[in-house]
């Protein structure tokens, strides 16, 4: 009898401290597992160079440590961290705005990133052009008639008498500017004049070049070969440069070509061309 009593109270005694071995160990492993968690939450925050810790997930906390692809600690605030991190993942964006700045990226070339002052001035048409817009224009009553001062390399466009255009030009580059006296003395002659026809001269070569823009607006005058047309050299505008000829921007010239179209190839008034070596009228 006090033997069965006393082996159950053997077996309970070993039950016990099997539980009491169970329940230490599970909290010895708890204990390591919330450690090894703090110590995790206080190391750097590590993640691929080309992806955003807040894409993966993870918060970047103020002056967060994030590791560089070479392993370098690099202490940055969240913004910077973000942007660093967003900058490596786009190339090409950050390879453009370099560029735009005005600084090449690397492994390019310098790219010119203004024109010269010249050159910029030489390609766009002359500002005092845009007096009336030629919708406005083709709308006014009256003929056209043009006066052109040398003196001032100037080109001034009349609708009914009204100044509605005017217009920078070159004329012939004799340096003395005056009237023509002799066949290929290069003067622009003067005097007064009419166009007599309009030509499409965008193909026409003069020593090898497309020199003539768009369109040739032939004169009657005692010379052959004289007319208001484009150019391939606008920067020679508001000069003596041509042979003879009244130069103006190709831009112009087709402006002015589809103003006057009509009046020159129907109407019964003629387009007159007064060419003055100097105007009283500024």
């Amino acid at each position: 009898m006090n033997s069965g009593v006393n082996s159950q109270k053997l077996f309970y005694a070993i039950s016990s401290f099997f539980l009491m071995v169970l329940i230490i160990f599970t909290l010895k492993v708890n204990y390591a597992s919330s450690a090894s968690g703090a110590r995790d939450a206080s190391q750097p925050v590590v993640f691929p160079a080309n992806m955003s810790a807040e894409v993966m997930g993870m918060p970047v906390e103020a002056d967060a440590g994030v590791k560089s692809a070479s392993g370098l600690k690099v202490v940055r605030s969240k913004k910077e961290s973000i942007e660093a991190v967003e900058a490596a993942a786009e190339p090409e964006a950050a390879e453009y705005e370099s560029v735009a700045d005005g600084e090449p990226a690397a492994d390019e070339p310098a790219v010119k990133q203004q024109p010269d002052s010249k050159d910029a001035a030489a390609s766009q048409p002359d500002s005092i052009s845009s007096i009336i817009s030629v919708d406005k224009i083709s709308k006014m009553p009256g003929d056209y008639s043009i006066v052109v001062d040398k003196s001032r390399y100037a080109f001034k466009l009349y609708k009914g008498g009204v100044l509605v255009k005017t217009y920078k030009i070159a004329i012939g580059r004799n340096k003395d500017g005056a009237d023509k006296k002799l066949k290929g003395d290069l003067r622009t002659p003067e005097g007064n004049f009419y166009i007599e026809s309009i030509h499409k001269s965008d193909k026409w070569l003069h020593e090898g070049k497309y020199a003539y823009g768009p369109w040739f607006l032939r004169l009657k005058t005692p010379w052959q070969g004289i007319g208001i047309h484009g150019t391939d050299e606008p920067e020679s505008l508001g000069s003596k440069a041509s042979e003879g000829c009244i130069r103006m921007h190709s831009q112009h010239i087709a402006e002015l070509k589809k103003l006057v179209e009509t009046q020159v190839t129907k109407s019964k008034k003629k387009v007159t061309v007064d060419v003055l070596a100097k105007c009283d009228e500024k």
